[in-house]
């Protein structure tokens, strides 16, 4: 019998040498997790074939065929590919972790973006297409999901699972009810006919008249009536929508947007060229170096009714250790009045194991951390080495003077949260959280996370009284967000793989879905 269950979620599961941290998302044909691969000791995307899948001839190439494609590729703005293989009845591909957020994503919480963070992202989708055209690669799926942005400007395009070579049998074609999404479909892949590069030009006009405008050019009840529209409809004007763009990027986009492949640009280089002179007119030449897409920065909303009048009280109550296995309790609660309503704010409660295990010193020291010249850098570099002292740097090298870098910091005591709840520190996972739970700077999405995530910390430190409260709080923040489901479903997606699944047995967390 297997040791590995493919059918279920596989966090906290070890993978030819991959552990498995917590999953960031479930596709048609896999499921994707964070990873740490030990032979070389860094974060890794791994992508899992479903279960069901497995046995199929027909899958497999498929699964295969994205990890064959982007091998060949590389380049900056390409998701690379790691490493490939079958552990047991599983298969899997180790791609590069980008930390950040799809476009999709991005342009949900933002609407229509600014001109140069549009034309960045443009430009270097644009260097991705170029490459994968260079050896005769078609993507087939370009859309705002599969372009990944970090914190500090990056844009890279991920999910090949559909691209074909020049020649390649079109016998895959057969695997599914559709290949491409049809909001960013082109009119020849609709049709059924032979693609090259063009089409995936088509996709990325229209990636970027949504990027532009905040909405897709075309729009369906159905699949159906959505690809009729790429059909047949003509694109509504980008200018209209738009008026501030520059002339010469709406022209560059409605071109793109051709119903005929030989109306569009020939190449991606021909594309780039024309973005170069768009650029150089319009932005003085500033996307040669990438642009920091402020956005996936939580922004803040300043609460002016809200202020703290008290702290957390820690308690550091030294109790007798009746065998050394065995975990001490010490507890302590505070109540707070804010804005005329006792909130629970804070657990004041060590967490202690055997002597020898106590906290140490070294979990709370930024040694060896490298200030960068701007948070927005220490935070990116955070991401990446994804540890404590990192973490830590955020908030010690970019102490908090205005909003935006007090943002950065809750941001961060919220990632040294999630760290300390992987690994069981609960003591450190609730002195981060009551930090973000108590800041004014806080906004309505950062609060509600940290308090989901302080009523499963309070639950193992305290109880499950103390741990309603605080899930009964971000009950009622969830209710209040009934009329934003993007927030809603970005505070649920944001939490640590454990406490999302206690959190979804709570009785608030199913009415405030309801």
């Amino acid at each position: 019998m297997s040791s590995i269950s493919t059918q279920n979620d596989l966090t906290n599961q070890s993978i030819a040498g991959f552990s498995i941290l917590h999953r960031l998302g479930v596709g048609g044909m896999s499921s994707v997790y964070l990873a740490f691969q030990e032979s070389l000791h860094r974060h890794v995307a791994l992508k899992v074939m479903r279960s069901d899948f497995v046995g199929s001839s027909d899958h497999e190439q498929r699964f295969l065929q994205e990890a064959r494609a982007v091998a060949q590729l590389m380049h900056p703005n390409i998701v690379q590919v790691y490493d490939i293989g079958k552990f047991e009845s599983i298969h899997y591909i180790a791609q590069e972790y980008v930390p950040g957020s799809n476009l999709h994503s991005y342009i949900q919480r933002r609407g229509a973006l600014p001109l140069a963070e549009s034309v960045s992202i443009l430009w270097q989708a644009t260097a991705a297409l170029q490459k994968a055209a260079s050896i005769g690669l078609v993507h087939r799926d370009i859309k705002p999901d599969n372009i990944l942005l970090t914190p500090d400007g990056e844009a890279k395009v991920a999910d090949f699972g559909l691209a074909r070579s020049r020649g390649q049998s079109q016998n895959l074609t057969a695997v599914g009810v559709t290949l491409g999404t049809p909001l960013y479909m082109s009119p020849e892949q609709i049709q059924g006919l032979t693609v090259d590069s063009r089409s995936d030009l088509y996709s990325l006009g229209a990636t970027a008249f949504h990027m532009l405008s905040g909405r897709p050019p075309f729009s369906g009840e159905t699949a159906l009536a959505l690809a009729m529209q790429h059909l047949q409809a003509e694109v509504p004007s980008l200018a209209t929508l738009r008026p501030d763009l520059p002339p010469a990027l709406v022209k560059i986009v409605h071109k793109l947007l051709a119903k005929s492949p030989d109306e569009r640009f020939a190449s991606a280089m021909e594309l780039a060229r024309a973005l170069r002179e768009v650029v150089d007119s319009s932005l003085a030449g500033q996307v040669d170096q990438m642009i920091p897409f402020t956005g996936l920065v939580i922004e803040h909303q300043h609460v002016s009714h809200l202020e703290v009048t008290q702290q957390l009280q820690k308690l550091t109550n030294a109790v007798s250790e009746k065998s050394k296995s065995q975990w001490v309790i010490a507890r302590s609660v505070k109540r707070v009045a804010i804005a005329g309503c006792s909130v629970l704010v804070g657990i004041a409660g060590a967490l202690y194991l055997m002597r020898n295990d106590l906290l140490s010193m070294e979990a709370r020291s930024t040694a060896g951390v490298q200030r960068q010249p701007t948070i927005q850098r220490q935070y990116a570099l955070a991401l990446i080495e994804n540890d404590l002292k990192h973490w830590r740097g955020v908030s010690e090298y970019f102490p908090g003077k205005d909003a935006t870098t007090r943002n950065y910091e809750l941001k961060a005591e919220l990632q040294i949260a999630r760290l300390a709840i992987e690994g069981e520190n609960y003591r450190m996972a609730s002195e981060s959280l009551t930090k973000v739970i108590n800041s004014q700077f806080a906004d309505d999405v950062l609060r509600t996370i940290a308090r989901i995530e302080m009523g499963y910390v309070a639950n193992k430190l305290v109880g499950q009284l103390t741990s309603n409260e605080f899930y009964n709080a971000a009950g009622r923040d969830m209710k209040i967000m009934q009329a934003t489901p993007d927030k809603q479903r970005l505070i649920r997606d944001s939490l640590p793989n454990r406490v999302r699944e206690e959190w979804d047995r709570n009785d608030y967390a199913k009415q405030s879905a309801d």
